[in-house]
């Protein structure tokens, strides 16, 4: 990218990013203010409820606790707790929505306008439709079904018909057991409220970022392409960590893969590689193709994710804060709009970079 480019569009934007973040931080102030206050509220009401759950047991202000149980005089001593909790998360959280909408929109406007002003080539679109179709095809995520929620917050599409591109910031929830064992805790009365102190206060408060409290499995770039060489089974390489072969093996929805052994020792110590067919995943596998791959890895510095087959190829490289917002921290410095500018022209230096012809 051109740095005189560069350094014109972010004078262009420098006066919304100063903005943007002066928002960002008082929403977040917002957010420790009114979950703190929530979190106080609630561990008073577990408090005065607690005699209903622990009969016979002695607490501190006991008489007190006493007159804040249901009785003839005071039928409505349970129901009045929970709609003063009801009340105060109703308003804190529309403080809070106001001041997150606020900053969100202007990041949006702002974010597309730089990569529209840098990338006119391309695309640019906020709200389309999740790629569900796309992420399902490449056989990236073992463990994502039909039924998985998908976010997409922002897509890039190549405005010539012969050269087929597409990336996107997505954003996927898996439905495992962690999420399924919460959502069973959310029916027992006292740990629910447990649940919610600890996903929606604490994680709050002692977050330095603005949190969606969405347990995304995967957040960061997905991109999908073609190329010219036609496959007839296809080809997976991971990023190798501990929970990838269980992930595999225990989906049993590739039963007809198998792990590809490979020479290259640093491609191997870094990636594990599954396909349907040997001799074809080292056609793929060519020793130009899996240099690419590990300098892929090395610009990113992340976790990355390809898949061939047929005439497509499929990459997703993982990103914690997305690829279509800001990072939190300072964001009065041209390093935010390298950050954007790198990541995205990687994506679109794919094809070359892996030689795919």
């Amino acid at each position: 990218m051109d740095q005189h480019q560069l350094q014109e569009t972010f004078t262009d934007v420098q006066a919304s990013l100063e903005d943007i973040q002066l928002k960002r931080k008082r929403t977040h102030f917002y957010q420790k203010i009114i979950w703190g206050i929530t979190g106080i509220y609630l561990l008073g009401m577990l408090f005065m409820m607690s005699p209903l759950f622990l009969p016979g047991t002695e607490f501190p202000l006991g008489n007190i606790l006493a007159k804040a149980q249901p009785s003839a005089s005071n039928p409505y001593a349970q129901i009045l707790p929970l709609a003063g909790l009801m009340v105060l998360i109703y308003f804190s959280t529309s403080f809070f929505i106001q001041a997150f909408q606020k900053f969100k929109t202007q990041e949006m406007k702002t974010i597309a306008g730089m990569v529209q002003n840098l990338f006119p080539s391309l695309e640019f679109t906020q709200g389309a439709s999740p790629p569900k179709k796309e992420i399902l095809s490449s056989k990236l995520f073992a463990w994502l079904k039909s039924e998985n929620p998908v976010y997409n917050f922002g897509q890039l599409r190549s405005r010539s018909r012969e050269v087929e591109f597409n990336l996107a910031d997505i954003g996927i929830i898996e439905n495992d057991l962690s999420n399924k064992a919460t959502d069973i805790v959310m029916q027992i009365p006292l740990l629910n409220l447990a649940v919610i102190m600890y996903r929606y206060v604490f994680k709050n408060l002692v977050s330095n970022k603005l949190q969606e409290n969405l347990p995304y499995s995967f957040r960061g770039m997905f991109c999908w392409l073609k190329f010219q060489k036609k496959l007839d089974g296809h080809t997976v390489v991971l990023s190798r960590n501990q929970g990838i072969k269980l992930d595999r093996w225990s989906s049993f929805k590739f039963r007809e893969e198998q792990e590809i052994y490979l020479e290259d020792p640093r491609f191997t110590e870094n990636f594990i590689v599954y396909g349907t067919d040997q001799v074809e995943a080292r056609y793929v596998l060519s020793t130009s193709l899996m240099e690419g791959i590990l300098e892929l890895k090395e610009k990113y510095d992340n976790s990355i994710y390809l898949s061939f087959q047929n005439k497509e190829l499929y990459l997703a490289v993982k990103n914690e804060n997305g690829l279509f917002s800001f990072p939190s921290g300072n964001l009065k410095n041209i390093q935010v709009l390298n950050e954007l500018t790198r990541q995205i022209e990687i994506g679109l230096e794919v094809k070359n970079s892996l030689r795919l012809h």
